[in-house]
């Protein structure tokens, strides 16, 4: 019994490196099915659910470190554990196609595999294989402020058929955002798990990456880890972005998140009055935004478009500045894509009018003068203003 044990054991770590099987047990309809397809794997003919879910309880994650170069074939890391320093993955056979990344996770979370099957890795394991993954080099990276177009843009390059996006990724975010490891090494683990979301598994060869808004922060080492990347930064009128969080807040919009830099925090806690005001909050959040896209901008490397830009924008324009012709069917996709709402799959786009505009002692206070006019210096910088004008 012993060693019938040991080897269901060996076949079970081999069956995680086997997409073939993977792919079989992700397509099974019925518990029935996967549970089947298990005992015939695991030479259990006997095996029903409760052995199956004993079984696969009894695995120990902390010793599995996989063969990354197999392994990433069949599953994708998902998510960080700042804790335990840990990653988990889930099924990778499912084509991104969300607005966001963590819509596809969620969609992929509720499939058998991923039920029965979650594997998880001590993060700084996997170092030492990042050179057996293949090398990603994105063809563009997209920071924002949110609620400024990215999404219309990011969603509108998924639609290629020869592209793949990652939008918003809360694995690399949290990441970035855990001072526990040196930048040194940092930079190693943002480039490994980005290798590792961006595998091209479905024919892919143009990667777009968009960034989380608080992840502007990291311009600097993003750059300089791809260096061959266009950088695109859409900004809009801090009175809309104020309004749009009034109707449904980003996570970076809500006060205690810890989303954003260190130095930010600080820089908070030092000057913070002690009265809170949420729009004061959000004002400081979106003056700290603004002052980033003035250094980003400063590398020369990034194109600045403003949201109101975006929306005038034909396909054809857009592209033309992001360095990626399309074709006649391209365009056509790009025109229907555009009359409906980025993040709403299937409704049409109506644009929302505030019930709640920003107070008018918030919009007199010497923060919001401050935003204000350091997003109208930004608009004396805007890409492709004068020749759209011409």
């Amino acid at each position: 019994m012993v060693n019938d044990m040991q080897e269901r054991q060996n076949r079970y770590w081999q069956l995680l490196h086997q997409p073939d099987r993977l792919l079989l047990l992700h397509q099974a309809s019925s518990v029935e099915q996967f549970v089947t397809l298990m005992g015939d794997w695991l030479a259990w003919p006997e095996l029903t659910l409760d052995q199956m879910l004993a079984f696969i309880h009894m695995q120990r994650w902390g010793d599995f470190t996989p063969k990354l170069a197999l392994f990433s074939q069949a599953w994708l890391p998902y998510r960080y554990c700042s804790q335990s320093k840990e990653v988990y993955w889930i099924p990778a056979f499912n084509q991104l196609s969300k607005p966001f990344l963590e819509d596809d996770i969620s969609d992929i979370r509720l499939g058998l595999l991923a039920i029965f099957i979650q594997p998880k890795t001590l993060l700084k394991s996997l170092l030492t294989q990042c050179d057996s993954v293949p090398e990603i080099h994105p063809c563009l990276m997209i920071f924002h402020w949110s609620r400024c177009g990215s999404t219309l843009v990011s969603s509108s390059f998924s639609k290629l058929n020869d592209c793949l996006v990652i939008s918003e990724s809360m694995l690399c975010s949290d990441i970035m955002r855990d001072d526990f490891w040196s930048q040194e090494v940092k930079v190693k683990l943002v480039d490994l798990c980005l290798r590792l979301q961006g595998r091209f598994r479905h024919g892919e060869r143009h990667l777009v990456v968009k960034w989380n808004a608080w992840d502007l922060a990291y311009w600097p080492m993003l750059l300089a880890l791809y260096p061959q990347s266009r950088v695109l930064c859409l900004i809009r009128n801090p009175k809309d972005i104020l309004a749009s969080h009034q109707r449904l807040a980003g996570r970076h919009m809500v006060e205690g998140q810890g989303l954003l830099s260190t130095e930010w925090h600080i820089q908070q806690i030092e000057t913070v009055s002690t009265t809170f005001s949420l729009n004061k909050f959000r004002i400081s959040v979106l003056q700290h935004l603004a002052q980033l896209t003035h250094a980003l901008l400063n590398s020369n490397r990034a194109i600045l478009l403003d949201y109101q830009q975006v929306k005038d924008f034909h396909p054809t324009t857009l592209s033309t500045v992001l360095g990626r012709p399309l074709s006649m069917d391209e365009i056509e996709c790009w025109q229907d894509h555009w009359c409906f709402d980025a993040k709403q799959q299937g409704q049409v786009f109506t644009p929302a009018v505030s019930n709640e505009p920003v107070p008018l002692r918030e919009l007199q206070s010497p923060s919001w003068q401050q935003l204000f006019m350091t997003y109208n210096q930004l608009l004396q910088r805007l890409y492709w203003d004068k020749k759209h004008d011409v």
